[in-house]
């Protein structure tokens, strides 16, 4: 989280991140991921409108529209984060900018139906 080459370290856990963020993966070990990503996300903003972020917030994306509904909401809590929907529509604008069509699509529905209605998320309740 506070680590200051949270790229190269970023590069390291993916892959077993990506992994745990799966329908068939116990409740808890996807709703801890999804807590983890709002953690990293509060700690390091706009980590997630990169590069380096996009295949972590693209699999975000997907357990967002899929699985057990208190999960949904884990993974909105992250997307709102990560996104900063708090302060405007930047965040997804910067996000757009480097996501293929469908998940821009995916991404522009959720931030319009879902993200947009969320009063706050308060990481100390994590």
């Amino acid at each position: 989280g506070s680590s200051t080459k949270v790229e190269s370290t970023l590069s390291l856990v993916e892959k077993n991140m990506v992994a745990c963020m799966d329908t068939k993966e116990e409740l808890a070990v996807q709703q801890a991921i999804a807590n983890g990503l709002c953690i990293t996300a509060r700690l390091q903003p706009g980590l997630f409108r990169t590069q380096e972020g996009l295949v972590l917030i693209n699999s975000a994306l997907k357990m967002a529209m899929s699985g057990a509904q208190r999960v949904q909401f884990s993974y909105n809590d992250f997307l709102w984060i990560a996104l900063d929907v708090q302060n405007g529509e930047s965040g997804l604008e910067e996000y757009l900018g480097l996501a293929h069509f469908d998940s821009a699509k995916k991404m522009q529905a959720i931030y319009s139906k879902v993200l947009v209605k969320i009063k706050g998320v308060n990481v100390d309740e994590l």
